[in-house]
C-alpha cells in the first residue's frame, strides 16, 4: 500500500479522535491531518480530503473482500509509535479499542480523492469539533511541560522568583494575582528607569488647623483625617499622567479628554457666532455698510459701518477658532503627598485631580504592603509606589506597554479558574523590572538595566527572563552584558534567559544580549503543530520549523547565536487598560518566557527534591548553578532541523539528565572558547572569500568557567572559607576530553587534557573543496572521557559560507529555487571589489499542471561589516508569489520583482529566499543579481545612508573648485548624470558647562564595585532661526550602542527656555522636530563608575544635524571650464560613461548662494551624491567657507558727535583744544545723563536732572543742540519712572507704577514730545532717499532718527501711564502661593471717562509713529496700547493681538519678561470674557510649560 505522510486530530470526551504520525527522521512528526470517526460514519467520513494520502489510484473500496485484506495490511503497520500527543494512560485503551478504525478509514482513503461537489456535500453535513484545543493556547506540549507537571504536580514553579526585565507587569492583569500555592505573584514592581520618578519638595506643614496643604500643581488639598503623620511634616511633588501612562491610554484618554474639551468650545463658539449674526443683521436694518479702506487697501473697522460691537465679536469668534486650531490636551497633572507615618513612608495620588485627598488610600511600597490602586479608573490603568532617598523621591510605578505583562503571562500566569490558561510555571514567583522608559516609547535605557542588575541581586530572584534586544556592532562585549555574565550569572547563581531577536531569516541576526552574550541563554522561537491548531487558524499543517522571521545565528564570532528553542506564540495573559484578557503573541520574545517557564519548572524540582528551600535567605550558591541548568538543557533538546543545531527544550528529559548527573560536580561547570587567530572568536565562522580559499589552521584555547561566591570577596570573608571553597573547586578540576569532528574537512587530535586554567589544542579547517555558494556547517566536540555517554560538554561551532564567484559580467543567476512550505535557500555571493550596488531581481513561475497557491516570501539579503550592525547592509522585502497575476486552473503565472540595495566590495553577500512558514503549496523562484560600483579614487567610498558621522566626498567651500576622480570597479558604467544635494546642516557644538558628581540615589550603586556611580552633565546650547526645524543630535563616541556600550548610560533631554523638555533621547537618536525658533538647551547625561573615564569627556563635542527645508545643489561639472562658462572650447560636457577600470574627473563648484541662516563658517552641509539610476548615492560633505569680504564695514557714517565736534553751528573749524574742550564736555555730559538712571537716592536724581536741564539753557550751544540735550535728560527721566516698561503690564505690582509717577510720566512724556515732534517730522524726509554722502545730510538723519525713537518711547510711557491711570486692578482672588498668577478682574477707575480720551488720543499719536509690523510684534507697544481696548471693554480684539504675538514670539531667553506679561494679558482678557473652560485649560498648560526646574534625565 502507499504511504501517508501522517493524520491528526483532537481526542473526544468519546476518544473517537487520535493523534497519529509517521516517523521519518528521528522521530520528527509531520503534520497533515485525516479525521478519524466513528463507525456509523465511516461510509462518509472515509476521505474527508484534509490530510494527504500517497497511494494507489484505485477507486472507492466496495468489494468486501478486497476490503478486509487492505484492512488487515494497514493494521500490520500501525504500532504503538504511530500515537502521538495522547496522554500515557490511554495508550493502552486507545490504540486496541481503534486500531481498527483506524485501518478502515486508512483503507478506504486509498482512492482517488472525491469531487468538489462531494466533498462540499459532506462538509456540510459534518458538525464542528465539539472541543476547542485549548492545549495550544500557551503551548507546553512540544516541550514536555505540561507532562512533567503532570507528573510532578508541586514542581510546577513553587519556590523560585523569576525576574521579568521589560515593560513592567500590569498590576491588574488576570492570571497574575496568586501563584498556584496561594502566594502573591508578584513580589515586587519596580520601575529602573526613573521615568515615573516625581521629585518631592522640601518637608512643610499643614495650612493652620486645618488638613490643607498647597499642591504642586497649586490646587489646594484637602487631606485624610485618618491618615497617621506623627511628625506632621508632608511634602509634595506632581505628576503628568500623560508622563507615565502607556501610549494605549494615553491615546484614549486624549481621544475622549479632546472629544469633551471641544464639545464644549464647540458651545461657546457657536454662541458668540449667534451674536455676531445677530449685530450684523441689527446694524444694517440701521446703517449702509460701506467700508472704507485703507492705503494699504485694507478695511478700517473704524470708519465703516460696523460698529464696535460687531468688530469685538468678529474678533472673538476668531480667536475661538484660534485657539480650537492649536488645542492640545497636555493631561491632568496629578497632585502627590508623601507621609511617614511611624514605621513606612507612605503617599496618596489625586487620580481625580480635584484636590479632595479626604477619602483617599496611602499607599505604602508594595513589596511591603502589597498595595495597589487605579491611576486612571476609566481605563483600568493600575499602579503600584516606591520611595527612595529618605522619601526625596516617589516613584509611581505602572506599564509601560502590554509586552510584559504577556510575557508573564507566558512565563508564570495562573489561572484557577481556568487552568488551560496558564503559563508554563503557574506557581513561580514574579519581580517586575520596568527597563522600558516612558520618555522614549518603552526602549530599554541604560540607567534601566543597571538598576535591574542590582533589583537582580537584591531580590535573589533563581531566574531572569529579558525579551528585549537590539542589534550591535560588537558581540558579547559591553559593560552591562560583562556585569550580567559576571554579576547575576556567575556570582549570584541567576539563570539569564533572553529573546534572540526577529530579524530573521538571514544568517549573523541574532541580536543583543540574548544571541550574542556568554553566560545569556538566547532562545529561537519554534512554531509547531499545537500552535498551528490553536494560535493561527490554518487549514493545514506544516512540519516543525523555526519561525521564519526568527533570528539566527552565528554571531559575528561564531558563536551559536540561538542556544536552543522554544515555542513562539502564545495567547496569554493582557493587561487590564487594553481590556484584554488574553491575546495572541507571535516572537522570541514569546519564546523566551515560555522556556524560562520551563526552567522555573526544573529550578523548582530541583529545590524539592535535593534540600534547597528557595526562600530568600537561602545563600546564593546553594542555588542549582545556571551552568548545570544549561547543560541539561543542550544535553537533551530535540532536533528538529536547525541549520546550526540548536534543538527544541525538552523538560522532562532535562530533569532526567539534572537527576542522573546531581551528584557530578563538574556538570557545575561551562566551558569558554577562544580563538587568538581570530580575535578571541568563541567559534568559527569562515564567511568572506579569503577565508575559505585555503586551508586554515588555528589554536582552540578551552577553558572551564566556575561559579563564585558571591560572599567570597574580601571584604565579605574576613575568614577566608568563602574564598577557600572557590579556590578548592579549582583544584580539584580536572577533564581528560575526547575531541570528535563531524566533517571531514575538519581535522582535531584525539584527547585534550583541560585543567582549571584551560588547554590550546590545534584543528585544521579545509572549506576549498566545498560547494561554492552553500552553508557548510560542522562542529567539534568534547567528550568526558570518563562519561562519553553523557554526550558533549563543550562544543566549537563551525560555520563556512563559501561564496560563488561573479564573474566578469558583475551578474549571479541563481534559477530553479524549489520551495515547499518553511523551505529556506540560502546563497553566498562574493561582492566584486568596488561594488556599491547590488539589483536582486525576483522572478516566480508557475507552470506546474496543478498550480498551488499563493505564497508570501521572504527576501532577505545580508553583508556583514566588521564593528557595525548588520543593518548596515541589508535588504529584507516581502514578497508574493503568484499574486496578483496567480491564475488558478493551471495555467501559467508569473511574476517579476526588482529591489536593490547597497553592498560592501569584497564581503560576502547572504541572498536568503524563505517561503514563510505558514505559507502553502510548492513554488520555483529564479534570482539574478547585478552589481555595479563607482566609487572615488584616493578617497573612501561611503554611503549616503546609515549612522555613520563621516563622508567619503569632503567639498572644501574656500576653494572655489574641487575637483574628484570616480572610477567604474565593476563594470562600464553608462548614463552618468551627477547630482549633489545638500540636504543636512551639521552643526558641532561645545558643552557651556560640564561637571562630575556622583548619583545621588541609593539605586544608583554599582552592583560590582558597591560604589555610587558617577555622572558627567553636559549643558549644550542650541538657537534655531526658524519655525519647525528638525534636528537630529548626535553624540559619536556613543551613537546606536546600549548593549556593547562602554558607559553605564548616555541619555539626552530638550529643554526650551522655559525649562520645558520637548524631547528625549537615548543612544539610538532620532529627528526631533523644534517647532518654535528660539533658544534651547541640549542636556547630556554620561554615567559610568570611573570618574577619571568622565573627567576626559568634558569637552566632547555635539553634532546636530538640522535638516534643511529648502535643499542645497552643488553644481557639478565634467570639465574645469563648464564650471565657468560654456563659450568656450571644452566646456561643454563630453562624458557620460565610464569605462570599466577607467576614472572620469567632476568638478565641483563651491561658491554657493542660499546658505541656511544657521550655518557659520566651519560648519558642515551633509547630503548625498548621485551619479546615476544604478549606482549607489554617496556622501558628500561641504564646508561652510569663511565669509566674503565686504569692504571695511568698521567705518559706520559719521556720528553727530563727531560732526558737531568738529563743525560747530557758525561753521567755524574748531582748533584742536577747543575741540578736545568739547569732547570732555560731552563725555561728562552723558556720564551724568547715564547716571540719572542708575542713582539710587530719589533726591540725588532730581537735583542732577535740574542741574542738567539748567545748564543747557544757560549754555551757548545752539537751540537744536540744547534740545536734543534736554530730550536726552528727560528721557532718562522718563526711564526711572516706568523702568519696567519692557517687560511688566502697566498694572502689575513688578511694574512698581503708582499714581504720582503715572502723572509725572505724563507730563516729562509731553515735555519730550514738544522737543522732539519738530525734528523727528524730518525723518520721512529721509526715508525714501538714496545713500546719503553729504556729512551735514548724515548728521541731521540721525539727529532725526534719534528724536523720532525719543518720541515713540515717550509716547509709549505715556499710554502705559494713562493705562494705569485709567484702570485699576482689583485683589486676585487667588493666593499668590499659587505656581501661576492669575490677575481676575481689571476695572475701570472712577474717573476714567475722563481720562480715556485722553488715552485714547496717546494711542492714536503713538499709532500714528509706529509700523504696522511694529504694531503687531512690538510688545512693549502692545501693553501699552492694549489696555485701551480693555478699558471699552473690547476684550476680543485686545484678545487677538496678543495671541498673534504670543503664536509669532520665539522662545528666546531676551524676551522671556515679554512673553511671560503677554501670557499674563491673555489669562487675563480670557478671565474678562468668561471663557472659563479655557482659563482652566491654560492654567493646566502653564504647569507643563513652564515648570520651575529641569526634569532629571
Amino acid at each position: 500500500m502507499g504511504l501517508f505522510s501522517s493524520c491528526f486530530g483532537d481526542i473526544d470526551d468519546d476518544h473517537h479522535y487520535g493523534y497519529l504520525k509517521r516517523s521519518q527522521q528521528g522521530g520528527r512528526r509531520s503534520v497533515t491531518k485525516a479525521m478519524i470517526g466513528k463507525p456509523e460514519n465511516f461510509v462518509h467520513t472515509g476521505h474527508l480530503g484534509i490530510g494527504t494520502v500517497r497511494g494507489n489510484n484505485s477507486s472507492l473500496n466496495t468489494d468486501p473482500e478486497k476490503l478486509k485484506t487492505l484492512m488487515s495490511q494497514v493494521s500490520a503497520a500501525i504500532d504503538e509509535d504511530t500515537l502521538f500527543g495522547v496522554p500515557d494512560e490511554l495508550y493502552r485503551h486507545f490504540l486496541p479499542a481503534t486500531k481498527p478504525y483506524i485501518a478502515f478509514v486508512l483503507a478506504m482513503s486509498v482512492q482517488e480523492p472525491p469531487s468538489p461537489s462531494q466533498c462540499a456535500s459532506i462538509a456540510s453535513s459534518t458538525p464542528p469539533r465539539t472541543q476547542f484545543p485549548t492545549h495550544g493556547l500557551l503551548p507546553r506540549i512540544d516541550t514536555q511541560a505540561s507532562e512533567f507537571v503532570r507528573k510532578n504536580p508541586s514542581y510546577d514553579g513553587r519556590g523560585t522568583v523569576v525576574a521579568v526585565l521589560d515593560t513592567g507587569i500590569d498590576p491588574g492583569a488576570q492570571g497574575l494575582q496568586i501563584t498556584s500555592d496561594g502566594k502573591r505573584k508578584v513580589l515586587d514592581f519596580v520601575d529602573c528607569t526613573g521615568s515615573g520618578d516625581v521629585v518631592m519638595g522640601d518637608p512643610q506643614q499643614c495650612i493652620s488647623d486645618a488638613l490643607e496643604l498647597r499642591g504642586a500643581s497649586g490646587r489646594m488639598l484637602r487631606l485624610n483625617p485618618t491618615w497617621t503623620n506623627p511628625s506632621g511634616e508632608w511634602r509634595v511633588g506632581a505628576k503628568r499622567l500623560y508622563d507615565v501612562a502607556p501610549q494605549s491610554v494615553k491615546a484614549v484618554s486624549k481621544r475622549d479628554r479632546e472629544e469633551k474639551f471641544r464639545k464644549t468650545a464647540q458651545t461657546l463658539s457657536d454662541s458668540v457666532n449667534t451674536q455676531l449674526t445677530a449685530a450684523k443683521i441689527s446694524k444694517k436694518d440701521n446703517t449702509a455698510d460701506t467700508p472704507t479702506r485703507k492705503k494699504d487697501g485694507t478695511v478700517d473697522a473704524s470708519a465703516t459701518g460696523k460698529d464696535d460691537t460687531v468688530a469685538e465679536l468678529e474678533a472673538q469668534a476668531g480667536v475661538l477658532s484660534t485657539l480650537s486650531g492649536s488645542y492640545e490636551d497636555q493631561g491632568p497633572m496629578l497632585d502627590c503627598v508623601v507621609f511617614y507615618d511611624g514605621t513606612q513612608w507612605r503617599a496618596a495620588i489625586d487620580a481625580e485631580a480635584d484636590g479632595d485627598l479626604s477619602n483617599a488610600k496611602a499607599l505604602g511600597a508594595y513589596k511591603t504592603t502589597g498595595d495597589v490602586a487605579l491611576l486612571s479608573k476609566r481605563q483600568l490603568l493600575y499602579f503600584t509606589l516606591n520611595f527612595y532617598d529618605n522619601g526625596r523621591t516617589l516613584s509611581i510605578v505602572t506599564s509601560a506597554g502590554p509586552h510584559s505583562t504577556h510575557v508573564a503571562g507566558i512565563l508564570a500566569a495562573n489561572h484557577p479558574e481556568e487552568p488551560q490558561n496558564n503559563g508554563v510555571a503557574p506557581g513561580a514567583q514574579l519581580i517586575s523590572l520596568l527597563i522600558g522608559d516612558h520618555r522614549v516609547a518603552s526602549l530599554e535605557t541604560g540607567v534601566g538595566l543597571t538598576r535591574a542588575v542590582g533589583a537582580i541581586i537584591e531580590h535573589g530572584a533563581d531566574l531572569a527572563n529579558m525579551s528585549f534586544g537590539e542589534p550591535s556592532a560588537t558581540h558579547n562585549a559591553g559593560q552591562w552584558v560583562q556585569m550580567v555574565r559576571k554579576e547575576v550569572v556567575r556570582r549570584h547563581r541567576c539563570i539569564f534567559v533572553s529573546s534572540a531577536g526577529n530579524e530573521g531569516p538571514a544568517l549573523t541576526t541574532v541580536g543583543a544580549p540574548g544571541g550574542t552574550t556568554d553566560g545569556i541563554i538566547g532562545v529561537g522561537a519554534f512554531v509547531g503543530e499545537e500552535q498551528i491548531k490553536a494560535d493561527h487558524a490554518m487549514y493545514d499543517t506544516v512540519r516543525d520549523t523555526a519561525f521564519t522571521w526568527c533570528s539566527r545565528g552565528p554571531t559575528f564570532d561564531g558563536a551559536r547565536g540561538s542556544d536552543i528553542f522554544a515555542p513562539g506564540s502564545a495567547i496569554a495573559s493582557y493587561p487590564a487598560y487594553t481590556q484584554q484578557r488574553l491575546r495572541l503573541g507571535n516572537g522570541t520574545s514569546m519564546s523566551s518566557p515560555n522556556l524560562c517557564g520551563c526552567l522555573a519548572l526544573l529550578v523548582s524540582a530541583w529545590k524539592q527534591e535535593f534540600g534547597a528551600s528557595g526562600d530568600s535567605s537561602d545563600q546564593p550558591q546553594k542555588r542549582i548553578s545556571p551552568y548545570r541548568v544549561k547543560n541539561a538543557i543542550f544535553a537533551t533538546a530535540r532536533a528538529f532541523g536547525d541549520e546550526l543545531g540548536a534543538g527544541l527544550m525538552q523538560t522532562d528529559a532535562a530533569w532526567q539528565f539534572l537527576k542522573k548527573h546531581s551528584q557530578r560536580e563538574f556538570e557545575d561547570v561551562e566551558y569558554s572558547i577562544s580563538i587568538p587567530e581570530l580575535n578571541g572568536a568563541r567559534g568559527i565562522y569562515l564567511r568572506n572569500p579569503e577565508d575559505s580559499a585555503q586551508a586554515r589552521h588555528l589554536k582552540i584555547t578551552v577553558a572551564p568557567v566556575f561559579p563564585e561566591d558571591a560572599d567570597a570577596k574580601l571584604e565579605r570573608d574576613p575568614g577566608g572559607q568563602h574564598g577557600q571553597e572557590d579556590s578548592q573547586r579549582r583544584f580539584d578540576f580536572e577533564q581528560r576530553v575526547l575531541l570528535v569532528s563531524d566533517a571531514s574537512w575538519v581535522r582535531v587530535p584525539e584527547a585534550l587534557y583541560v585543567g582549571s586554567e584551560g588547554q590550546i589544542f590545534n584543528t585544521q579547517v579545509d572549506a576549498t573543496q566545498l560547494e561554492p555558494g552553500r552553508l557548510h556547517i560542522a562542529a567539534i566536540e568534547g567528550y568526558d572521557s570518563a562519561n562519553v555517554d553523557r554526550g558533549p560538554i563543550f562544543t566549537v561551532p563551525i560555520t563556512v559560507t563559501k561564496p560563488l564567484e561573479v564573474g566578469a559580467g558583475a551578474c549571479v543567476r541563481l534559477d530553479s529555487l524549489r520551495f515547499q512550505p518553511t523551505d529556506i535557500v540560502r546563497r553566498f555571493i562574493a561582492v566584486p571589489a568596488g561594488a556599491t550596488r547590488a539589483r536582486i531581481t525576483f522572478h516566480s513561475g508557475n507552470t506546474s499542471v496543478q498550480a498551488s497557491a499563493p505564497a508570501v516570501f521572504y527576501l532577505h539579503c545580508l553583508q556583514i561589516s566588521p564593528q557595525e550592525r548588520f543593518k548596515t547592509y541589508e535588504l529584507k522585502q516581502r514578497v508574493t508569489a503568484g499574486h496578483p497575476s496567480f491564475i488558478a486552473g493551471g495555467k501559467c503565472a508569473e511574476q517579476r520583482y526588482q529591489c536593490a540595495m547597497d553592498v560592501l566590495g569584497g564581503a560576502t553577500l547572504e541572498v536568503c529566499v524563505a517561503q514563510f512558514w505558514n505559507q502553502l503549496g510548492n513554488h520555483e523562484v529564479d534570482l539574478t543579481i547585478d552589481f555595479n560600483g563607482i566609487s572615488p579614487v584616493g578617497a573612501q567610498y561611503a554611503r549616503a545612508e546609515g549612522d555613520r558621522v563621516n563622508a567619503g566626498i569632503v567639498v572644501n567651500g574656500n576653494y572655489g573648485v574641487v575637483r574628484t576622480d570616480f572610477c567604474a570597479n565593476v563594470r562600464p558604467e553608462y548614463n552618468i548624470k551627477p547630482k549633489a544635494t545638500l540636504d543636512v546642516l551639521r552643526m558641532t557644538l561645545r558643552p557651556q558647562s560640564a561637571a562630575v558628581s556622583p548619583c545621588d540615589s541609593e539605586r544608583d550603586i554599582h552592583p560590582a564595585s558597591g560604589v555610587a556611580i558617577h555622572k558627567l552633565l553636559l549643558d549644550y546650547k542650541l538657537e534655531t532661526k526658524s519655525d519647525g526645524v528638525t534636528i537630529r543630535p548626535r553624540l559619536p563616541a556613543l551613537d546606536t550602542k546600549i548593549y556593547e556600550s562602554w558607559a553605564d548610560d548616555f541619555a539626552l533631554a530638550i529643554f526650551d527656555v522655559n525649562k520645558r523638555r520637548v524631547a528625549s533621547q537615548i543612544s539610538y537618536t532620532s529627528n526631533v522636530t523644534l517647532r518654535k525658533r528660539g533658544s534651547y538647551l541640549v542636556r547630556v547625561q554620561i554615567r559610568h563608575r570611573s570618574e577619571k573615564d568622565l573627567e576626559s569627556l568634558k569637552n566632547i563635542p555635539l553634532l546636530i544635524d538640522m535638516q534643511l527645508t529648502n535643499k542645497v545643489n552643488l553644481p557639478t561639472f565634467f570639465t574645469l571650464a563648464s564650471a565657468f562658462t560654456d563659450t568656450v572650447l571644452g566646456s561643454k560636457p563630453t562624458v557620460n560613461t565610464i569605462a570599466h577600470g577607467s576614472s572620469m574627473p567632476l568638478f565641483f563648484k563651491t561658491d554657493l548662494t542660499g546658505l541656511p541662516a544657521e550655518a557659520s563658517p566651519g560648519d558642515v552641509l551633509y547630503g548625498s551624491l548621485t551619479l546615476s539610476k544604478l549606482n549607489a548615492d554617496m556622501s558628500i560633505e561641504y564646508i561652510v567657507p569663511t565669509k566674503c569680504n565686504g569692504g571695511d564695514k568698521s567705518k559706520s557714517p559719521s556720528s553727530s558727535a563727531n560732526v558737531s565736534a568738529d563743525v560747530p553751528a557758525d561753521g567755524k573749524t574748531l582748533s584742536p583744544a577747543e575741540k578736545e574742550r568739547k569732547e570732555i564736555e560731552e563725555a561728562i555730559r552723558k556720564l551724568r545723563i547715564g547716571w540719572i538712571k542708575i542713582a539710587k537716592d530719589d533726591s540725588v536724581r532730581e537735583q542732577l536732572i535740574s542741574e542738567l536741564l539748567a545748564a543747557e539753557k544757560s549754555g551757548d550751544a545752539a537751540k537744536e543742540d540744547k534740545g536734543d540735550v534736554q530730550a536726552a535728560v528727560l528721557s532718562a527721566q522718563l526711564d526711572t519712572l516706568d523702568s519696567m516698561r519692557k517687560s511688566q503690564l502697566p498694572w502689575s505690582d513688578a511694574a512698581k507704577l503708582t499714581a504720582e509717577s503715572a502723572r509725572r510720566s505724563v507730563e516729562v512724556a509731553d515735555r519730550i514730545v514738544s522737543l522732539t515732534y519738530p525734528q523727528a517730522l524730518t525723518v520721512r524726509l529721509y526715508e525714501n532717499q538714496a545713500t546719503l554722502t553729504n556729512d551735514e545730510d548724515k548728521k541731521q538723519k540721525q539727529l532725526a532718527e534719534t528724536a523720532k525713537d525719543r518720541l515713540v518711547c515717550a509716547l509709549t510711557t505715556k499710554c502705559r501711564a494713562l493705562a494705569f491711570l485709567t484702570t485699576q486692578a482689583m485683589p486676585s482672588s487667588r493666593s499668590s502661593e499659587t505656581s501661576v498668577e492669575f490677575i481676575d478682574v481689571i476695572s475701570p477707575c472712577e474717573d476714567a471717562d475722563n481720562r480715556l480720551p485722553v488715552y485714547e488720543k496717546a494711542v492714536s499719536d503713538l499709532t500714528k509713529w509706529t509700523s504696522e509690523k511694529q504694531q503687531a510684534d512690538d510688545a512693549v507697544f502692545l501693553m501699552a496700547t492694549l489696555p485701551l481696548h480693555i478699558a471699552k471693554q473690547n476684550y476680543g480684539r485686545a484678545l487677538q493681538c496678543v495671541m498673534k504675538w504670543i503664536g509669532k514670539a520665539p522662545l528666546l531667553e531676551s524676551n522671556t519678561a515679554e512673553r511671560k506679561a503677554m501670557t499674563e494679558l491673555r489669562d487675563l482678557l480670557v478671565a474678562k470674557l468668561g471663557w472659563s473652560m479655557w482659563t482652566d485649560h491654560f492654567r493646566e498648560t502653564a504647569l507643563v510649560e513652564h515648570p520651575a526646574t529641569y526634569e532629571p534625565l
